[in-house]
């Protein structure tokens, strides 16, 4: 397996950002093909599985789709081929095809860059690219509160079973009262973290930051090379 083209997971997320909007740009025959190689390049260089690949994109390719399978029969004025009622219109095929060669190869970079980065590293890579620090706060307070609530159901559901149920009516009404229990738990949970972090002095002025870590000299060119990459592409459609 390869090396990821960047380690550095704030790189990572800036050279998504980058790619991403560079791609959602193009429209052109020409630019669209270097996109879909280029992507492809990228796949083959961090030696994404594509088994893991094709997993991710299978939920969100069902949504995209219905609209990629409707607009090719319901946009445009040049009809192509007619089949009973349906008629495919040039314009609508020409669109359809853009838009689910940008969802895919938009995706599949999503994949690449940060599919496997664990939340935490993730949020911490916004943090570390500006992102305010109250949403850090918040975003990482949420993820470690559903986490504790998903240990916490899982536990009363064990106890539940253990216990025996009493016909369908009897597990509603314990159901009803398992998830009115975990809102109370949850609720005296986040009381008593807010209590700490404001004793721990977590927010005050003058609290130190913790240091950005050094981002390694080969991120930074495979970051410029990237930029380098959306940027040739545009001019690429732009002259197309």
């Amino acid at each position: 397996m390869r090396a990821d083209p960047i380690t550095d997971p704030r790189l990572r997320v800036a050279a998504l950002l980058t790619l991403a909007f560079g791609f959602s740009a193009l429209h052109a025959p020409a630019a669209l093909a270097l996109m879909v190689a280029a992507t492809l390049g990228l796949v083959w260089w961090s030696g994404t599985p594509a088994r893991r690949l094709l997993r991710a994109l299978r939920l969100p390719g069902v949504v995209v789709a219905g609209l990629v399978v409707v607009l090719p029969f319901t946009s445009g004025d040049h009809v192509i081929a007619a089949v009973g009622p349906l008629t495919l219109r040039a314009e609508g095929l020409a669109a359809a095809t853009g838009i689910a060669l940008r969802f895919v190869t938009i995706f599949t970079l999503i994949v690449v860059f940060v599919g496997a980065l664990p939340l935490s590293h993730l949020i911490g890579a916004l943090r570390g690219l500006g992102l305010p620090a109250l949403l850090v706060d918040m975003a990482l307070l949420t993820l470690r509160h559903i986490e504790d609530l998903r240990h916490d159901l899982a536990r009363m559901q064990t106890a539940m079973r253990l216990r025996g149920g009493h016909g369908w009516l009897g597990r509603f009404r314990a159901t009803g009262w398992l998830l009115a229990s975990l809102l109370l738990r949850s609720h005296a949970r986040s009381e008593r973290v807010y209590h700490a972090m404001i004793l721990r002095g977590h927010g005050a002025k003058g609290a130190a930051l913790p240091d950005a870590a050094a981002v390694p000299r080969g991120d930074k060119w495979a970051l410029a090379g990237l930029i380098a990459l959306a940027a040739s592409l545009l001019v690429v459609d732009h002259l197309a």
